[in-house]
């Protein structure tokens, strides 16, 4: 069955992403320990559970108002957590060159609401594409297979006919175990090449 959908990864493949960044630029803001933010958002799971949907932003505020004795806006805390990506330069031309041959291109990502708010606002390269599957939106995140069940459902597509990018090798196997045909990124020269051998060329 030929290829015609294409699903792509966020972090790590369009754009590049510091958590480090993230757990600091919150740190100064709250005027607390780095690392007592970072124990919170990784180790008391945090942020899984901003990712996966069961708490929202206004949740995730409230907690780091309780967290600090300086007071901080909503507005300034999303921007903390925010402001942390840089986009892959070389990566845009290859969606476009994919969305002018008709290919439907979807995002499959683990992200948060204020995560996917800034990448909205701050890059273009979110218009190439059909729709965006968000794991706090179908409260599931890669590896889980509910997402790449959702994913299928949103694009109306079937595992033989799509193709998904990931830099994570561990989501890339997820993917493979529910049909859908995957390549491991780690870099777009070798993304075209894996293309290629599927017989697309971008």
């Amino acid at each position: 069955m030929t290829i015609d959908t294409l699903f792509f990864d966020l972090g790590g493949v369009l754009i590049n992403f510091s958590h480090e960044k993230m757990c600091q630029n919150i740190a100064d803001l709250c005027d607390l320990d780095c690392n007592l933010v970072k124990g919170h958002l990784f180790e008391k799971n945090l942020g899984e559970m901003y990712e996966r949907g069961v708490i929202d932003s206004k949740t995730l505020y409230e907690y780091f108002c309780g967290l600090s004795n300086h007071s901080f806006s909503f507005d300034d805390l999303m921007m903390a957590a925010s402001d942390i990506f840089q986009i892959k330069e070389e990566m845009p031309p290859l969606l476009e060159s994919l969305k002018k041959q008709s290919f439907r291109l979807f995002l499959l990502s683990n992200t948060c609401q204020a995560h996917i708010d800034y990448v909205k606002k701050h890059f273009s390269f979110l218009d190439l594409f059909d729709g965006l599957v968000l794991s706090y939106e179908v409260a599931a995140r890669k590896p889980e297979p509910e997402i790449f069940k959702a994913a299928l459902e949103k694009a109306q597509t079937s595992a033989p006919q799509s193709f998904f990018i990931d830099d994570v090798e561990s989501h890339v196997k997820a993917a493979e175990k529910c049909g859908i045909d995957s390549h491991h990124f780690v870099g777009k020269e070798e993304l075209k090449l894996a293309l290629a051998k599927r017989g697309i060329h971008a």
